[in-house]
């Protein structure tokens, strides 16, 4: 408790109200697909990837099987790897467990918190200061999903606003990648390739091959992005 602090608190607070609305959002989505508070706790608990719970309920929700569902979600997290390799050489002197719970909690939002404290000359920020802050950030998280899936239960709430929600996120994850136009250009590709593959494809299927599809083609031919 000694890392909850003002410095703490101050850098991880926006992080933890923005959860709060798409929280909502994801507990809603969760009771309209049949997962009960608790299942959503749990997952929340476990998983902690906004966008990965998004699309495991909207798969869930289409009848798609489990390994399509841990796959999809394996590829959109891909990035926390590149995350993680970053983070590492700030907390490398830490035991290998510390470095697993930390592990545990590496997700944009945090992530972005951490590098920039890290980063500063002018601050100091510690390990210990570091997790504190995505482990507030992820309680967040977690009670927000489980307020949403009760909500969702007791009042009549639409799902398509969930849809909207679910579709800013990803416009919100496509953002980070607006600074080079063959970045733009891909995704538009996959968007497309996804659409005609939609009815040859069931359970979100489509969307992973047109993703796997567009990536490995822009690996090919993309060659070095321009500064």
């Amino acid at each position: 408790m000694k890392y909850i602090n003002a410095k703490v608190l101050k850098s991880i607070w926006p992080v933890c109200f923005g959860y709060i609305p798409l929280g909502l959002a994801c507990g809603v989505l969760a009771e309209k697909v049949g997962v009960d508070p608790i299942a959503i706790g749990v997952m929340s608990i476990l998983v902690f990837a906004g966008s990965g719970q998004f699309i495991a309920l909207a798969m869930i929700g289409a009848g798609c099987p489990i390994p399509p569902i841990v796959f999809t979600i394996f590829i959109v997290n891909l990035r926390h790897i590149f995350y993680a390799t970053i983070l590492n050489s700030y907390i490398k002197e830490k035991s290998t467990i510390f470095k697993a719970l930390f592990a545990q909690e590496i997700v944009d939002e945090t992530s972005a918190v951490n590098m920039t404290n890290f980063e500063q000359k002018d601050v100091e920020w510690s390990a210990e200061e570091a997790i504190t802050s995505a482990y507030l950030a992820h309680l967040s998280w977690i009670i927000a999903t489980i307020a949403g899936c009760v909500l969702g239960s007791v009042a009549n709430i639409d799902t398509a606003l969930v849809s909207y929600a679910l579709i800013a996120m990803f416009i919100g994850l496509w953002s980070f990648h607006f600074w080079h136009k063959k970045l733009i250009l891909a995704g538009i590709a996959a968007g497309f390739l996804a659409l005609l593959l939609a009815p040859f494809l069931s359970n979100m299927l489509n969307v992973v091959v047109a993703t796997l599809v567009v990536s490995v083609l822009a690996a090919m031919i993309g060659g070095e992005l321009d500064e």
